[in-house]
């Protein structure tokens, strides 16, 4: 009985190690990168987004564990373009005055079993419109510093994004990629 009861103390010990809180992460702004590629006139038109922070909590043992948090300052849109770069501020695209933030969230982490590839399911918040999202990506380092990258495809007319003559996707295609490389580094 003795060896039974000490077993299960063990037991239940290991219990709670199993379940330790992810690990938290802070973003590597300098050597992290937000961008997408959209098709205009059946040519690739790239941009980056400047300014975005995320709140990452992640556990390879335990992924379903884990959470991304991101916020996007839509207003630091950049392309090679100055004039598709006006463009997309203004009320029939991102409306950055209006809108002046993305959010993401996610609300599921999966691991692709036996590789470093994971995927994400959430919601992503732009123009005030709330719509599901899955994350694609690989984790290239893990320690305490973390690299992944992945990519994401939005279609921007499920957040009205191209309005008026815009909304037609004869002219820039309804499927956006969102490309990411989140470098980040352990806090606890």
């Amino acid at each position: 009985m003795r060896k039974l009861l000490l077993g299960s103390v063990f037991l239940l010990g290991l219990t709670d190690m199993a379940v330790a809180a992810p690990v938290s992460y802070e973003l590597i702004k300098e050597k992290s990168q937000l961008k997408f590629v959209a098709i205009q006139n059946n040519a690739p038109v790239t941009g980056m987004f400047k300014e975005f922070d995320a709140e990452i909590s992640f556990d390879y043992t335990r992924p379903q564990d884990g959470k991304i948090k991101a916020t996007i300052k839509t207003g630091s849109v950049t392309t090679d373009y100055e004039e598709v770069e006006k463009n997309l501020k203004l009320p029939e695209w991102l409306a950055v005055e209006m809108f002046p933030e993305a959010k993401l969230e996610t609300t599921l982490i999966s691991q692709i079993p036996s590789s470093n590839n994971y995927y994400a399911e959430g919601k992503l918040t732009l123009r005030d419109k709330t719509m599901p999202i899955v994350l694609n990506f690989q984790i290239k380092d893990f320690g305490d510093t973390a690299i992944a990258e992945g990519y994401a495809t939005v279609k921007r007319s499920d957040y009205g994004v191209g309005q008026g003559e815009w909304a037609n996707a004869d002219v820039v295609k309804n499927e956006v990629r969102v490309e990411f490389r989140i470098n980040a580094k352990k806090i606890n």
